[in-house]
């Protein structure tokens, strides 16, 4: 009880295509083989032979157009026909259409915080009118936001931790090196009946205005340079005021000497995240 053969039908393949607004493509693609076998061969028999395709096999050249029906129909003792519809998704233009090969989604927006300033919008110091530095005063700083969204094979979350802790060194998104900042991060594994396994990965930045520094220093700690310490010549020593020591910080100047005028107060910058490629994370 072995079927002999199975051969595809030249005249029995056609197909019916369809898309849903020009986003996703489907299709429908019918095929028959006939089936010479023994007369005491069963159904199953027919259904297993050899060259013809069973359930849930590929249609050639996709990856998610599959078997979904097999209709086998005897004909006589030793002849059957067997309809094989194939059903699924398609990408345009011959591009398979699996979730890895999906764009990535990137949406903008903003974010406000409050920020401490030391000069007015026409670059005048805020101070007393007597010249002393006010302390407390903020502003609103709005920051652009970056969202993207993307489906990976694999997520390599070392990696990623290291990026939790940085801002980038290249260009990213359009924005120059040292102004983005990876600020939100998730990953979710999926399954998909035609893919299989994968992660929808979410990942959020923000993009800091650089205010009074360059681009490349958009995300350093800023801080007014005053202490209670001096340099004098080449000896450091504790501030006085009347010959007393000060009780509060006294402004330095950049080499650490007494800044006697608080409109040219110094602020000092340091470097708090690890600079790092993000266009090398593949989201774009």
């Amino acid at each position: 009880m072995t079927v002999q053969t199975a051969t595809r039908m030249w005249s029995r393949h056609d197909a019916s295509l369809q898309t849903e607004k020009g986003k996703q493509n489907k299709a429908s693609i019918r095929e028959a083989y006939q089936v010479i076998c023994d007369p005491t061969d069963t159904m199953a028999d027919v259904s297993n032979a050899p060259s013809l395709p069973g359930l849930n096999a590929i249609y050639p050249g996709t990856s998610q157009v599959r078997v979904r029906t097999m209709n086998p129909r005897q004909v006589s003792p030793i002849y059957w026909i067997v309809e094989v519809v194939y059903e699924g998704k398609y990408g345009p233009f011959g591009v398979n259409d699996s979730p890895l090969n999906e764009r990535p989604i990137i949406k903008f927006g903003k974010t406000e915080s409050e920020e401490a300033i030391d000069q007015a919008s026409d670059g005048a110091p805020i101070c007393t009118v007597n010249g002393e530095p006010i302390e407390g005063v903020t502003k609103t700083i709005s920051d652009v936001t970056i969202s993207i969204d993307r489906n990976y094979a694999g997520v390599d979350l070392a990696a990623t931790y290291q990026y939790l802790h940085s801002v980038n060194s290249d260009t990213f998104v359009g924005f120059a090196p040292g102004v983005v900042r990876l600020t939100d991060f998730s990953a979710d594994q999926v399954w998909d009946e035609e893919a299989g396994g994968y992660w929808k990965v979410h990942a959020g930045f923000q993009c800091r205005w650089p205010y009074n520094t360059t681009a490349a220093k958009a995300w350093y700690a800023r801080v007014l340079h005053e202490g209670y310490q001096v340099k004098v010549g080449s000896v450091i020593q504790h501030a006085l005021l009347e010959g007393q020591p000060v009780s509060k910080p006294v402004l330095l100047k950049s080499d650490g000497t007494y800044e006697s005028t608080p409109a040219s107060a110094h602020w000092l910058e340091f470097q708090i995240y690890q600079s790092l490629p993000y266009n090398a994370l593949g989201l774009l």
